[in-house]
């Protein structure tokens, strides 16, 4: 396990190679398969729960205008928004990461999920373990559809931010979810967190916002809080795929993160915590792809790289 997080000073971040991380050029390498345009697949629908809204299951897929010479597969990121479990939209700022991702040869899916107690969400009001569902059922359609798209299902990566953060570290820790969409651990290459917390007890202990909206989004029953958290799901020898664990913020935050990252690498997962000083908890995500930012994507495309 590589752990970047320097708590001291918060510092800047500096590049570390491993192999898990090294860019090659491999079967998903970028070579000649970069691209400087993509086409759009818009409001794609990947489930059909009772009562639930087309518009909170489905996606919109970008997918790289590659060069003729590339004859490989695409690899796939999928991201996953945030806004408390209970907000937000598959469209929101994912301008730049349509950009960065595309052009590196990359399709690009963001997905609309059950958002809790939203019109639309059906009987489950889009509490767990409906959102976390609907994030392995996206990528079990999108694996189905892979020959229609020439996406590459052995590759590919769950991306979220804030709740979308969670999301993603929960299925990419809990089999369950992928297993009841026909899908396993397997399936999914590595996962990238950024900026959230992982331990509901914790979270909800602490009161406040953040303990509501996991009370919200989870649940009243303490006794299952652990279970439906990440922390509650590392166990050795499961297909855990390799993690990114990105965050910021204050000391206690930092510190669950890297946590987490230890936890993982306990089991023999391939993880790294990495903090970014100075970024607000928006601003984290927002930066991802943005011209110029040095903060965030050279370190994450390195990981990445590596990864598909």
């Amino acid at each position: 396990m590589t752990i970047r997080v320097p708590l001291a000073v918060f510092a800047a971040i500096a590049l570390l190679g491993c192999a898990a991380c090294s860019r090659d050029d491999g079967p998903s390498g970028a070579g000649d398969c970069t691209s400087d345009g993509s086409t759009a697949h818009r409001d794609l629908r990947y489930s059909e729960a009772p009562g639930t809204s087309a518009g909170m299951q489905s996606l919109d897929l970008y997918v790289p205008d590659r060069t003729s010479g590339c004859d490989r597969p695409t690899p796939l990121v999928v991201y996953v928004h945030g806004g408390a479990f209970a907000a937000g939209d598959k469209a929101n700022k994912v301008g730049d990461k349509v950009r960065l991702f595309t052009g590196e040869g990359w399709a690009f899916a963001s997905l609309n999920y059950r958002l809790v107690g939203k019109p639309g969400a059906g009987p489950t009001r889009g509490v767990y373990p409906a959102a976390e569902q609907d994030v392995a059922d996206a990528v079990a359609y999108l694996a189905d559809h892979a020959e229609d798209y020439d996406l590459d299902p052995t590759h590919v990566t769950l991306l979220g931010h804030s709740a979308g953060a969670f999301l993603v570290a929960l299925v990419g820790t809990d089999a369950t979810f992928l297993s009841r969409a026909g899908l396993s651990l397997d399936d999914v290459a590595c996962v990238v967190p950024v900026d959230t917390t992982y331990d509901i007890p914790q979270q909800v202990a602490e009161g406040g916002l953040e303990g509501a909206m996991f009370r919200n989004a989870f649940g009243d029953d303490r006794t299952t809080w652990k279970q439906r958290s990440p922390t509650g799901n590392v166990v050795a020898d499961a297909g855990v795929p390799a993690f990114y664990v990105l965050t910021r913020g204050d000391r206690a935050r930092v510190a669950q993160a890297r946590a987490f990252a230890e936890q993982l690498a306990a089991a023999g997962v391939d993880a790294q915590a990495v903090v970014v000083p100075g970024l607000s908890h928006d601003e984290v995500n927002d930066v991802i792809g943005e011209p110029g930012d040095i903060a965030v994507t050279p370190d994450l495309m390195t990981f990445l790289r590596g990864c598909l």
